[in-house]
């Protein structure tokens, strides 16, 4: 099974079908293709077909991603999925080293081999990568889809700075493992990544992707704006301020809220929340791999 979201991106997926569907059948694929017609398609087609096929190859950018593992992780069946990447930033791509070439990435597929991968639930959603709230988790959801397409990732700078004065400050209770911290942040990440936005990284030494962990990082509230404007050019340059920057790993984590705080999962707006459990479901996709 082909699912491929002809809009993603600069439609790469959509100009090279014909292409990628020679290339599978040329390696004895048989290949049924689902063009995404609407916001969460991909989450209907896989749990309601996933069962009958071998393997789920999936084309399109970070939320087309997200859409085709939820659907799995509805699904008994636990069918193989191979990515390849065709959206604006594809962070996940980054981390699990999958090349942007489609071509490349498509052939890495029919000769790679099986890779547990660890997804994350937030409440009743999952993610595979990244659940964030705060100072610019809007930006991936509110840049026009034109915009990604004509200047990339430089659209989330862009748009990113419109949002600066909307920056807010959110008093939190977090517990997690046998830490309680009770504090006030205008950010917070967990992740399953060593790459957010495409500019901030993680050490890929540090990050491991099927150990049942996220990497979390809390951003404490300031009052100065050049000091936030310091401590987030210090994370680019993985340089953390211990002062007002959190960073820890752990399995499992609630965080509660005496305000609806909008979350964001894999780049896509995932509703305003008072209080969430994430969660680390260990090695629960098989991803096809070049390693």
């Amino acid at each position: 099974m082909l699912i491929f979201n002809p809009k993603a991106g600069k439609m790469q997926a959509k100009n090279n079908l014909f292409t990628l569907i020679d290339l599978f059948t040329k390696n004895n694929y048989e290949i049924t293709t689902f063009p995404t017609q609407y916001s969460r398609h991909a989450v209907t087609i896989v749990k309601e077909k996933a069962s009958h096929f071998d393997i789920i190859i999936c084309c399109g950018g970070d939320g087309t991603l997200n859409e085709v593992v939820s659907g799995l992780m509805q699904q008994p069946s636990k069918v193989l999925l191979g990515y390849i990447p065709t959206g604006t930033t594809n962070d996940l791509a980054t981390s699990l080293n999958i090349s942007k070439d489609i071509y490349e990435a498509a052939n890495d597929i029919i000769n790679g081999k099986a890779y547990l991968y660890d997804i994350g639930s937030l409440n009743d959603k999952f993610f595979t990568y990244i659940a964030a709230f705060g100072a610019f988790t809007k930006v991936p959801y509110t840049t026009p889809q034109k915009f990604k397409n004509a200047v990339g990732r430089l659209s989330y700078f862009l748009e990113g700075v419109k949002h600066l004065t909307e920056i807010k400050s959110y008093h939190l209770k977090i517990e997690c493992d046998d830490q309680v911290i009770e504090d006030d942040f205008v950010f917070g990440s967990i992740t399953n990544s060593t790459s957010i936005a495409g500019f901030l990284k993680l050490n890929s030494d540090d990050v491991i992707l099927n150990d049942g962990l996220f990497e979390v990082l809390l951003i404490k509230s300031s009052n100065n704006p050049i000091d936030l404007t310091n401590i987030v050019m210090g994370l680019l340059k993985q340089n953390y301020d211990k002062k007002k920057v959190l960073f820890f790993r752990t399995g499992n984590i609630k965080i509660t809220s005496l305000v609806e705080i909008p979350w964001c999962l894999d780049g896509e707006n995932s509703g305003e929340k008072k209080q969430v459990q994430i969660t680390n479901i260990t090695k629960s996709i098989t991803f096809m791999l070049n390693k």
